[in-house]
């Protein structure tokens, strides 16, 4: 039997390989305890419901969120809604080896970055201008140079700040409950054998594409996204980007209500509860009334454009892994006085 992808899937029994998404025990009117699964990859996602009398009841709820199951199952029509109705299922075994596709499984990167893969996934991004302004069309030009001047800001700031203009140029991420974390840094094409070679094992180097379809996988495993301001900036940057350059940006981490916060939490939004007036509320701010150590002291977010252009790659990842580690530090002082008492 030929294994297919969920979007594959007819009403016939089908064998599977899908990753357990998500999965909460519940009971019935009648006190019998069922599984609610979610299984997916990246075509798509169904719940299934697996009562307590499933001969691999028991084996489920010993599996953890992101475990890659192999399923024999068929969709079928639940109140209106597509279900998967499940035969068998079972976690892989050695046998398995060579029969699935780890990216149909978990997405494109998949294997680069299946190390970093944690509950709780801190990240920030870096990004440089695609061109000099004089690259773009004229009416462009004096557009940029506009806002340029009426927000008293330098032209790359502009530019920088735009994912219509720019490119992201390195993606810092770590698990919110350990230390360490790892950049993806995405240089030109000429650049990116050379820096392969010389990057320490903190650094990753890939083409853009490449790290973006690598970011979207391992927010995808993840229960919860921490940033500071991604909500106005690190998110919507990524997911335009994604746009421009054809990358399916797979899990939504910017719709959800402003008060809610997961998938995505956003700490800026902890610290202002999305009220303006306070100014600075920046990440150097936070830093300062927290008492941990700034990353902004060395570089700060408008000096990566000319890092980038002077081919400074590894000051760049550097300087994004230390806003990572900063954002880390303030999850960790939230965590307990605030965030453990929020709804």
């Amino acid at each position: 039997m030929d294994c297919v992808s969920l979007k594959d899937l007819g009403s016939g029994e089908t064998l599977l390989y899908l990753r357990l998404a998500d999965i909460q025990q519940g009971e019935t009117s009648r006190g019998d305890p069922y599984l609610s699964l979610l299984l997916a990859d990246m075509s798509g996602s169904l719940e299934a419901k697996i009562w307590h009398d499933a001969s691999f009841f028991k084996e489920l709820q010993e599996m953890a969120r992101g475990t890659t199951v192999k399923v024999l199952g068929r969709q079928v029509k639940f109140r209106g809604t597509d279900q998967l109705e499940i035969s068998k299922l079972r976690g892989l075994l050695p046998e398995d080896d060579g029969s699935w596709d780890p990216e149909q499984v978990f997405g494109a990167g998949y294997l680069q970055v299946k190390d970093l893969i944690s509950e709780t996934l801190v990240m920030d991004i870096e990004t440089a201008p695609l061109t000099d302004v004089r690259g773009l069309p004229k009416t462009l030009v004096q557009e940029v140079t506009r806002v340029a001047k009426d927000r008293e800001w330098d032209i790359d700031k502009v530019l920088g700040l735009n994912p219509l203009f720019s490119r992201v140029v390195s993606i810092a991420v770590g698990d919110a409950e350990d230390e360490g974390g790892r950049a993806l840094v995405a240089p030109p094409a000429e650049d990116l054998d050379k820096l392969r070679q010389t990057a320490p094992d903190w650094l990753e180097a890939l083409p853009e594409t490449e790290m973006l379809a690598a970011f979207w996988t391992l927010a995808g495993f993840a229960k919860t996204v921490v940033s500071y301001n991604g909500r106005m900036f690190d998110i919507p940057f990524l997911r335009t980007r994604s746009a421009v350059l054809g990358i399916p940006a797979t899990c939504d981490l910017v719709s959800q209500p402003p008060y809610r916060h997961q998938p995505h939490l956003d700490l800026y939004l902890i610290l202002t509860g999305g009220a303006r007036g306070a100014a600075p509320m920046n990440l150097d701010a936070a830093c300062y009334a927290f008492k941990i150590d700034s990353p902004k002291d060395k570089m700060d977010g408008s000096m990566v454009a000319t890092a980038f252009r002077d081919r400074r790659y590894e000051d760049i990842a550097r300087y994004n892994l230390s806003d990572v580690d900063a954002t880390r530090r303030l999850y960790w002082k939230l965590k307990s006085t605030v965030m453990d008492f929020l709804g």
